[in-house]
């Protein structure tokens, strides 16, 4: 099945400045980005259920899913739903790409930043450079996943990210 997007962007109103320069670099790489402040997001999601269109692009419409988590976002209502979404309907995918930009991490330890790579910037281009390169990737197919069985019919599986990311401020040049 071909996704609408190539990601979707899931980020607290406060962090909108630093997503909105990644998503122009996006952009700029030829990727389909879902931005919802963007003149696209808005044309998409104009005169539809918010709930329901966000359910469809954080769940399937796009490939990845880019979580910008702060303490802000996991504050708020609508970036946890897109959150929830995105980690329940992608669970063993490997498609969700947690962002941590202050260090506040998701709820319920669903990543575990001692067991993962994570990358240290505050430079949007090498937030979206990453972005990018995960995206040029093939996306795994939901069908090559399988779940471990568990005893009495349970199934279960997680949703662990290839790489984690925590923005933070960097003293010195980075170079990319």
């Amino acid at each position: 099945m071909k996704c609408q997007f190539d990601i979707a962007l899931s980020f607290a109103t406060e962090n909108q400045p630093l997503v909105d320069t990644v998503y122009h670099y996006l952009k700029a790489k030829g990727l389909r980005v879902f931005f919802a402040p963007s003149p696209e997001g808005q044309v998409f999601i104009s005169g539809k259920n918010q709930r329901e269109v966000f359910y469809q692009i954080f769940g399937w419409e796009a490939a990845y899913a880019a979580l910008f988590v702060t303490k802000d976002y996991i504050n708020k209502k609508i970036p946890m739903e897109e959150a929830c979404i995105a980690l329940t309907e992608r669970r063993g995918t490997n498609t969700v790409i947690p962002i941590y930009l202050d260090g506040t991490p998701l709820p319920g330890k669903l990543f575990d930043p001692e067991q993962e790579n994570y990358f240290k910037s505050d430079n949007p281009v090498a937030i979206a450079s990453l972005l990018a390169a995960r995206c040029k990737q093939p996306a795994p197919s939901p069908s090559a996943q399988t779940e471990p069985q568990m005893p009495d019919g349970i199934h279960i599986s997680g949703n662990i990210a290839e790489k984690q990311v925590f923005i933070q401020n960097l003293i010195g040049n980075l170079d990319l």
